[in-house]
């Protein structure tokens, strides 16, 4: 029953993407939900759909953050807080031309329209509630390096931590546990480089209303194609939900859903030295040994 969000980025000497996708956790995969995880899942999908739709020469950011705002409002969702389509670049997660998904009378910013040869990463994340994040009770684990900060460091196991973090992870977040290892000496460091802010934690956040509130992701990246939008990420199709809420086709929204959004030519992914076969359920109280569980994995 859970909402589970899955985000993923990678890089090739700088050029990056990234893509986040939401899904129920069920027993019974072929059982549509149908309750409110249905419309604010729904809700995140169309509006991501209709935003990497909108990524095309001419079109204006303030036009993509209102049409975000009514997918919204059609679902009884929001737009998450301090969440950005941003505009990349190689070695850049956020340029110039970043805005917030969410609109705020009281933060406008200027409007630009998008031009031939951007790439921009569209985050998707509505709530069924709010949209207001508060910090959760859980611990950062993953952090980010600020390029722009400098500090002289005091202490040797911080001087060490900052190197490391430097030298193997550039600009772009890390999990901290994959910097320091076992060894407590790193460790030691990361209070230092985050109070003089050259380390950033990600805060792990939820929404400021209590309650039975949801909030679901999807993220793609699209390049801004003098044809039209190309999305350089895979288009998952929407998860086993069925929300009550239907976009019709003469709406605005419905129309801009219809508009062609190219899928660049991905190649296929390499195939894996240790191939694993689908697992076989085993009936409670067998006996199966480890060998012949050990079978079902095919070496190649």
């Amino acid at each position: 029953g859970d909402v589970a969000k899955v985000e993923v980025s990678a890089h090739i000497d700088g050029c990056m993407a990234s893509a986040a996708h939401t899904s129920v956790a069920t027993n019974a995969p072929g059982t549509a939900i149908t309750d409110r995880r249905a419309d604010v899942i729904s809700a995140a999908y169309h509006a991501s759909e209709v935003a990497a739709r909108m990524i095309r020469p001419g079109q204006s950011a303030r036009n993509v953050v209102k049409a975000l705002g009514l997918v919204a409002a059609g679902f009884n969702c929001t737009v998450a807080a301090d969440t950005f389509t941003c505009q990349i670049d190689r070695f850049v997660i956020s340029g110039k031309n970043t805005f917030a998904n969410r609109f705020d009378p009281d933060a406008l910013v200027d409007d630009f329209t998008f031009e031939s040869g951007e790439t921009y990463t569209v985050d998707c994340t509505l709530s069924s509630g709010s949209g207001i994040s508060r910090q959760s009770a859980y611990e950062s684990t993953v952090y980010q390096r600020d390029v722009n900060r400098q500090h002289s460091l005091k202490l040797r196991t911080s001087r060490a931590l900052f190197s490391e973090v430097s030298r193997r992870f550039s600009v772009f977040p890390f999990l901290m546990r994959a910097a320091v290892g076992d060894s407590s000496a790193l460790k030691a460091g990361i209070t230092e480089c985050v109070r003089a802010r050259l380390l950033a934690p990600f805060a792990v956040t939820m929404d400021k209303e209590p309650g039975e509130t949801f909030v679901a992701q999807f993220k793609s990246t699209v390049r801004c194609h003098y044809t039209g939008p190309v999305r350089l990420t895979r288009a998952l199709p929407l998860p086993n939900v069925q929300s009550s809420v239907v976009i019709p086709a003469e709406s605005e929204i419905g129309q801009i859903l219809a508009l062609d959004c190219e899928q660049a030519t991905l190649p296929e992914l390499p195939r894996l030295k240790l191939q694993i076969q689908t697992p076989v359920p085993v009936k409670a109280g067998s006996t199966e040994s480890g060998a012949a569980a050990a079978a079902a994995m095919d070496m190649s």
